[in-house]
């Protein structure tokens, strides 16, 4: 787990937008996982954003960013499939004590893991940004996401699925 030295902004999970158009970001936290076949795939904490970029041999075959403030993206739909790329959202809404616990909970789950990058905002313990691999297949990369926002007492989560041979664009 990394602690983040920035602050934790006050956002909503109805204000995430989504694209899979290469946006430059800087993370403040990220785990590059070596898969077979030339693949890579780089899960980046942009505060409480995220971006996953999956590469073959270096080239970029796919970059997926979900945060706020991207003018030019779309709001994070609830389902959107083109292709080889399936992505779901889910906003869930909890009281404080059930979020810590979820956040708690998430952050136990995945510590450790050489798949994962979990990132932590210092002034509140729940305020998470977390990204897992889940299946790493032949032909298919999943991976789930979850941004906590104990403010709003909201997780928003999301689940990708990528069939790389498949795309020709997305």
């Amino acid at each position: 787990m990394t602690l983040l030295d920035v602050p934790f902004a006050d956002v909503r999970g109805d204000t995430l937008r989504w694209t899979l158009a290469p946006i430059p970001c800087t993370p403040l936290a990220c785990r590059t996982v070596s898969l077979t076949a030339g693949l890579t795939v780089t899960l980046s904490v942009l505060g409480a954003s995220h971006q996953v970029v999956v590469r073959r041999h270096g080239r970029p075959l796919l970059h997926e960013t979900v945060a706020c403030g991207i003018a030019e993206a779309s709001p994070l739909p609830a389902a959107h499939a083109a292709g080889g790329y399936r992505l779901a959202s889910h906003v869930g809404e909890m009281r404080p004590e059930e979020l810590a616990a979820q956040a708690s909970r998430l952050v136990e789950r995945l510590e450790g893991r050489t798949d994962a990058v979990v990132a932590h905002f210092p002034g509140d313990p729940h305020a998470v940004t977390a990204l897992a691999l889940d299946k790493v297949g032949e032909r298919q990369i999943t991976w789930n996401t979850w941004h906590t926002y104990p403010q709003t007492g909201e997780i928003v989560a999301t689940t990708t699925s990528y069939r790389p041979e498949e795309v020709t664009s997305v």
